[in-house]
């Protein structure tokens, strides 16, 4: 073999172990990220059993992964979305307001039938005898359209103080406490590392204040 012809097979050695080693750096972290997604996916799930311990955890078990991805789709942190729908709903998959709201977000099936032309079709309420409560009542039909409602809003409210105001209240944002509730039960998320929520839990030294002063 001449002395080009080594030099090639030598580099042509070279790529192919740096082609192979990449690859499989591609895998490596592929495999982590789906390791940390897939205990994040458990952390959330047993936020929800903590706070609503007769859950139906096989209902909620899609939840997870589509409270991050809507919350990424939103800007907003998922552990801000995760304490909304605490306030909501307490995480009572069936739970049905005063003016007919339903599920862990408390969507109105008409507030929800605007974004149908953009998420589909959903299944009504029968809430008649017998009671069918529809797909709203599955958690992560209620955060897709939960999301999309709030997305909505803050495209002409960016502030997400304005936005969850209107989301509750409607644009009259009649009840101006429901900002403080959620901030405050985002707070207590915060102190979750499990959860790896965007920001960091304020210091303990610190009132709660402080970090709804921030937001």
């Amino acid at each position: 073999m001449s002395r080009l012809s080594r030099a090639l097979a030598g580099l042509t050695v070279i790529v192919a172990i740096g082609v192979s080693g990449s690859f499989l750096t591609r895998q490596v972290l592929a495999v982590a990220g789906e390791a940390d997604a897939e205990r994040l996916n458990r952390a959330i799930l047993s936020y929800v059993a903590e706070k609503n311990p007769n859950a139906p955890i096989r209902a909620f078990q899609a939840f997870p992964e589509v409270l991050v991805t809507e919350a990424q789709r939103t800007r907003i942190d998922h552990c801000l979305a995760l304490a909304q729908a605490e306030v909501e709903s307490d995480f009572k998959q069936d739970a049905v307001g005063n003016a007919g709201e339903i599920g862990i977000f408390q969507m109105l099936p008409s507030t929800a039938a605007l974004f149908e032309p953009i998420l589909g079709k959903f299944r009504r309420p029968v809430l008649k005898a017998p009671r069918d409560l529809g797909d709203l009542a599955d958690p992560t039909v209620s955060t897709r359209f939960a999301m999309a409602y709030l997305r909505d809003i803050m495209t002409r409210k960016p502030s997400i103080k304005d936005a969850l105001t209107e989301y509750n209240g409607g644009p009259a944002g009649r009840h101006m406490n429901y900002y403080r509730m959620v901030m405050g039960a985002y707070v207590e998320v915060l102190e979750h590392p499990e959860l790896h929520c965007r920001f960091q839990a304020t210091p303990k030294r610190l009132p709660a204040l402080a970090l709804l002063s921030r937001a």
